[in-house]
């Protein structure tokens, strides 16, 4: 998926100054309406909050990503702020996570079982790989953060040979970030080892496959 695609520069904020999760979620569902992305700003925030009470949407490196799915959403998208001081309290899955920056993403209801994983998957593993991040994070303007979101960074050689693969799975028990953050830093691991790495991303999926479930 081409992040470029689904958000715009008018999306995309720099130093804000929101003092609260609430405060920063609010700021950037006025842009997506303002944006006519989503119909609703009222019935996307519930939907946005809902999510948030099913599990921590702040993940690593002071980075959250909440989102919502739901029918007042005209199409997938995601806004995003970067804030001048950390949010403390934003409930995230790596301890002591201080939240300076927000992708807020909007996915169509009927879209939540394609649309939502595709462009979680993406961005979790365009963020994962810390050339990408320090070159994305380091931008002045939204214009700039914009046009660093197709920024690729140099791949391995393809003619490359190895004398060693390992074969991988990842998974979460929330079934999302964690997931493609560890399958990328396998990755880049076995890069700098000289090592092949295959990873399988399987998501809730595995850990469901692997945890007893209570009935």
């Amino acid at each position: 998926m081409n992040l470029q695609g689904v958000t715009s520069e008018q999306l995309i904020a720099l130093n804000c100054s929101y003092k609260s999760k609430d405060e920063a979620i609010r700021a950037l569902i006025e842009k997506l309406y303002k944006e006519k992305k989503i119909q609703s700003k009222e019935d996307f925030y519930h939907a946005v909050k809902e999510r948030e009470r099913l599990s921590a949407t702040g993940i690593d490196k002071g980075i959250a990503i909440p989102h919502g799915k739901s029918k007042t959403v005209n199409a997938a998208a995601f806004a995003f702020a970067s804030i001048k001081e950390p949010i403390e309290d934003w409930e995230s899955l790596t301890p002591d996570n201080k939240v300076r920056y927000v992708f807020l993403l909007a996915i169509p209801e009927a879209e939540a079982g394609s649309t939502h994983l595709e462009l979680l998957a993406e961005l979790m593993t365009k963020i994962s790989d810390h050339r990408y991040l320090e070159n994305l994070l380091s931008s002045q303007t939204s214009q700039e953060f914009y046009k660093n979101l197709s920024y690729e960074p140099v791949k391995a050689d393809a003619n490359k040979t190895y004398k060693k693969s390992i074969v991988a799975v990842t998974a979460c028990p929330a079934g999302i970030a964690h997931t493609y953050m560890a399958a990328e830093a396998l990755v880049l691991a076995g890069e700098e080892m000289g090592v092949k790495v295959y990873v399988e991303n399987r998501g809730q999926m595995a850990w469901r496959a692997a945890t007893p479930q209570s009935t």
